[in-house]
């Protein structure tokens, strides 16, 4: 399936517009994020409910950004975004769904990214790869863990063309992680796709 950069544009946008804007933020440690961390124990731990993520994120020290710097994602809707920044990094984490056209169906990709600025890339990839227990699919935009969450465990694909996207998220179980990469950036998206 091939994804176009939507979300890490959007995100290192964002990134580079927000530290400007005055709002109060929440106390956090000058440590750099653990993105891997993170993406558990916001967007893992919610599975796809949007107001339960936005609680996990508050509990974290985030903040809501404003509507006016919220970023826009083609074809998505119900996106909200949060943001924290220390002296090591800044950190946004956003939630939505993005919806796709694939041959007939049409597919349903409820998200929840974390996003950082800096992020040591090549440490980052060794400990995703790590901890996901399998290698990513290659795409044009991103590296991506594609699976179905069955009750054995983990089913990992090996390949995401279009028609192998939709019998997966045609069951309904179909987990995926991406990781994108933009400047010193890094995004890490859960998503629960599924067809409408």
């Amino acid at each position: 399936m091939a994804f176009r950069r939507p979300f890490a544009a959007v995100i290192s946008a964002a990134l580079m517009v927000l530290p400007g804007v005055g709002w109060a933020q929440a106390e956090s440690p000058d440590a750099p994020v653990d993105l891997i961390a993170l993406l558990d124990r916001v967007c893992v731990a919610a599975q796809g409910d949007r107001a339960r993520a936005a609680a996990l994120a508050a509990e974290a020290g985030f903040s809501p950004v404003p509507d006016s710097f919220r970023p826009r994602l083609r074809n998505s809707s119900e996106v909200t975004a949060f943001m924290r920044t220390n002296s090591a990094d800044i950190t946004i984490v956003m939630t939505g769904k993005v919806t796709r056209r694939l041959g007939r169906e049409r597919a349903v990709l409820e998200f929840c990214g974390v996003s950082a600025r800096p992020t040591d890339h090549r440490a980052l990839d060794v400990r995703l790869r790590t901890a996901m227990g399998f290698p990513p699919v290659r795409d044009s935009s991103m590296d991506a863990y594609a699976w179905l969450q069955t009750p054995e465990g983990r089913a990992p694909a090996r390949s995401l063309s279009e028609p192998q996207f939709i019998s997966m998220a045609a069951t309904g179980q179909m987990r995926m992680v991406g990781l994108e990469r933009s400047g010193p950036g890094s995004t890490l998206i859960y998503f629960l796709p599924h067809l409408d």
